[in-house]
């Protein structure tokens, strides 16, 4: 299945693509959207053109932000307003935790923009959900 990733204020992107790569391959996604973002409006234009075309979207970066920019602040203002079935946070021992959302079918996941830890947080429990929710 193919999905999006929208790197987002990332600072790793070539480092994070290779290694998101590798983590969705054995999930059954391959990478067919690659956009970039740098503000909350380019962040909500990409999400929109993603998920016209995929059911999953990945978005690396602008978790260890605690102003306008943070890409989890940005996400909790929309996701307030269209009640998503499911909003988790994914702890990260190591960084920034992570955050899976799930609507209508469409699963948005939010990653720390280290490659390590974008690897280490796609294996395990959230590797099953995504395998299950994709099915």
């Amino acid at each position: 299945m193919d999905c999006s990733v929208i790197y987002y204020s990332a600072r790793k992107t070539s480092v994070c693509e290779k290694a998101l790569g590798r983590a969705a391959a054995p999930l059954g996604l391959r990478v067919a959207f690659i956009r970039f973002a740098t503000d909350a409006s380019a962040l909500g234009e990409c999400l929109r053109e993603a998920f016209r075309q995929h059911a999953v979207c990945f978005v690396v970066g602008g978790l260890g932000f605690s102003d306008f920019r943070s890409v989890s602040g940005i996400l909790a203002n929309a996701a307030a307003r269209s009640k998503p079935e499911l909003l988790r946070r994914l702890p990260n021992p190591e960084g920034d935790d992570g955050f899976v959302l799930r609507a209508g079918g469409q699963l948005l996941v939010l990653l720390p923009d280290d490659p390590a830890q974008l690897e280490e947080m796609l294996r395990g429990k959230l590797s099953d959900f995504i395998k299950n929710s994709i099915q």
